[in-house]
């Protein structure tokens, strides 16, 4: 196994703020049950910097930029995802949806674009997978 205390970038101060602002940001979409099975384990482990990685560049720097909403910025996640054909990252960032504020409707507008951009069948698939997350969120409580 490689030792990686002797990479630049795992001990430079602007990383460790990008690191912080990601896992925040990621917390705040995904939830922090999820960033903390993301961290859990030996940071040396194989996959651990690809972690690392990806919360500081993906949601440090590109969801924790400003310019888009998360609302916006979810929305178009989540139909690049189902362009793409990435099922299980797209069924995780449909649960994510009521933390950025992207409403059925507005989920059901993005299949609707990825089906004229990327392909019915790609949308028909958004459709079913989002379908199944949506079944298992709880009634909301009457009144509401």
């Amino acid at each position: 196994m490689s030792d990686h205390t002797n990479d630049p970038a795992a001990t430079d101060p602007q990383d460790s703020e990008m690191l912080t602002r990601g896992k925040q940001k990621r917390a705040q979409i995904m939830g922090q049950e999820f960033v903390d099975r993301a961290f859990a384990g030996d940071p040396q482990a194989f996959g651990a910097d690809f972690q690392r990685f990806l919360t500081e560049y993906a949601w440090g720097a590109v969801w924790g930029r400003g310019g888009l909403s998360d609302r916006e910025r979810h929305m178009i996640t989540l139909g690049i995802l189902a362009a793409l054909g990435r099922d299980r990252e797209f069924e995780g960032h449909v649960r994510a949806t009521a933390s950025s504020g992207v409403s059925e409707r507005d989920l059901s507008d993005v299949l609707h674009q990825v089906a004229i951009y990327a392909g019915v069948p790609a949308a028909l698939s958004g459709f079913r997978l989002a379908g199944a997350v949506l079944a298992e969120r709880p009634d909301p409580p009457e009144g509401t």
